[in-house]
């Protein structure tokens, strides 16, 4: 297999090196910096994503019959919450900034949980003392599958301990934006 080595040069229109049969046309370094740009694609495919009035994502279209611009008309005219976007996007990753204008998909942050999580003593007294980013959320302790606790939280603090052996999973839900965030706490 012979290799070869296409220059700047065979960018610009009208350009025949001499090994393609005829004489070489001198080329100034200007027309060679020449950018051509490609056709825009006729029909590009975006994603339409409807959302409620505090940005959680509700619908994600993906495919449909009608092109979307269509469809985002339809829906503007119809008041339906909504925004056109190049890509794919994630429901459970993503959410719609209403802050910006137009509004913008971003990926949800994440609750930051600060402390050391430890397996602790199942005395009731030996306990875990975490800080949670934001201060606002309802936190969810599961054992065996089953929720056996829920509190909402305002000062971003959660103290735990428990008298009864066992691995506990134990759920943040802050408010929209955020992620669910999670940990897991072994009593012996």
């Amino acid at each position: 297999m012979t290799g070869v080595t296409l220059d700047a040069a065979w960018a610009v229109p009208g350009y025949t090196p001499a090994s393609v049969g005829g004489e070489a046309v001198a080329v100034s370094p200007e027309a060679i910096a020449v950018t051509i740009e490609e056709p825009e694609a006729v029909n590009k495919t975006k994603t339409l994503i409807r959302h409620d009035e505090n940005g959680i994502i509700t619908q994600v279209i993906l495919d449909a019959a009608r092109p979307m611009d269509e469809i985002s008309k339809s829906f503007a005219e119809a008041g339906i919450d909504h925004i056109l976007y190049d890509g794919p996007v994630d429901i459970k990753e993503a959410y719609v900034d209403l802050s910006t204008d137009p509004p913008e998909i971003r990926p949800k942050p994440e609750v930051v949980i600060s402390g050391e999580i430890r397996p602790i003593k199942a005395d009731g007294v030996d306990a875990l003392h975490l800080t949670v980013q934001p201060e606002t959320f309802a936190v969810y302790v599961w054992y065996d599958g089953k929720l056996v606790h829920q509190e909402d939280v305002a000062d971003g603090k959660i103290e735990f301990a428990i008298d009864q052996a066992g691995a506990f999973r134990v759920t943040i839900v802050a408010g929209q934006p955020y992620k669910v965030g999670a940990f897991e706490v072994v009593a012996q």
